[in-house]
């Protein structure tokens, strides 16, 4: 089984992003610095335009990677029982997940015309830490899909080798189930992105409500919510699209038992409720109250993110 086409464009992957994730580094520094001296403040704008032109070059490569996968690597079935697969993997797997994630906010912050100093500040402070965070914990160019990689080189190993056929099945029958069920899935290409984008709109409506503790115009409130509401939609949209997937893919399984779809729910009750309190902003207290749903509601995003990592589950498992 010849898989040097796919090693090939791993291995250009890793040697071409290397670089690139370094430079989102560098420039996330810079942008701390630049964001902090006074004087150097008016180059922000170019330091965050450097810092998602960056990201979006490595997004590309990924992409391109992601074509070579669809295109050189192939699941076939010892027996010739089932017909020759391709995986089509979206780019949003994995380590990349964090690095859309942050490409989607660099772009929200490049095209936001919000120009008040101290929010500017704070939403440039914020993304660069996204950036610093996606160098040290989701560098997707230090191993391409490291999970991947194993599970099919793993498969393609078994296959060459004197393993007895009821080996090579088992090997086979257990990645053909994840390329059905979750790399090759419809719903991979529109949950996650989905999901991804409204945290992204949740970063910044989460500093918006930060200030609304300190500041009493309603520019603030606004601004959270401008960004919130968009983000509560497509988190909806995302979550239902979901749960079929969940039902085609872990039939049999109590996967409305796994403690990120019970976690992700609990978020989506606590925005639901920054949304309704928001309605009744002019009353007494609840400014404050607004505020609060907001701020503690971004918790929810953040512990929704890392619990995959944390807790075990089905999405754990599956790398969700």
């Amino acid at each position: 089984m010849a898989n040097t086409g796919y090693l090939l464009a791993r291995e250009m992957t890793s040697r071409v992003g290397q670089p690139l994730i370094y430079l989102v580094f560098l420039i996330s520094i810079a942008l701390v610095v630049i964001t902090i001296v006074p004087e150097l403040r008016r180059y922000a704008r170019y330091a965050v335009l450097a810092l998602f032109l960056n990201l979006l070059a490595g997004w590309l490569l990924l992409i391109n990677f992601h074509y070579q996968i669809a295109v050189n690597v192939a699941l076939v079935d010892p027996s010739g029982r089932v017909p020759t697969g391709h995986f089509y993997i979206p780019v949003w797997v994995e380590d990349e997940k964090f690095f859309f994630w942050t490409l989607i906010l660099s772009l929200l912050v490049l095209v936001s015309r919000y120009k008040e100093t101290l929010w500017r500040v704070s939403i440039n402070l914020v993304l660069a830490l996204f950036g610093i965070l996606t160098f040290f914990t989701s560098n997707p160019f230090v191993q391409p899909l490291k999970d991947f990689h194993e599970s099919y080189m793993g498969y393609a190993m078994t296959m060459v080798s004197s393993a007895p056929p009821l080996a090579k099945a088992q090997s086979f029958y257990g990645l053909y189930g994840k390329m059905v069920g979750f790399y090759n899935s419809q719903y991979m290409w529109m949950h996650p992105p989905l999901v991804f984008i409204s945290y992204a709109l949740f970063v910044v409506a989460f500093v918006g409500c930060l200030f609304m503790f300190t500041s009493r115009g309603q520019d603030y409130e606004k601004l959270a919510y401008a960004y919130a509401k968009p983000g509560y939609i497509l988190l909806t949209i995302g979550m239902l699209l979901g749960y079929p997937w969940a039902i085609s893919a872990w039939k049999g399984s109590p996967w409305w038992w796994d403690p990120k779809i019970n976690i992700t729910l609990m978020m989506w009750v606590m925005y639901s409720a920054y949304l309704h309190t928001r309605i009744y902003i002019h009353r007494r207290g609840m400014r404050v109250s607004t505020a609060v749903f907001g701020y503690l509601a971004f918790f929810g995003v953040i512990f929704t993110y890392v619990s995959t990592y944390l807790i075990p589950g089905i999405h754990a498992v599956a790398g969700g």
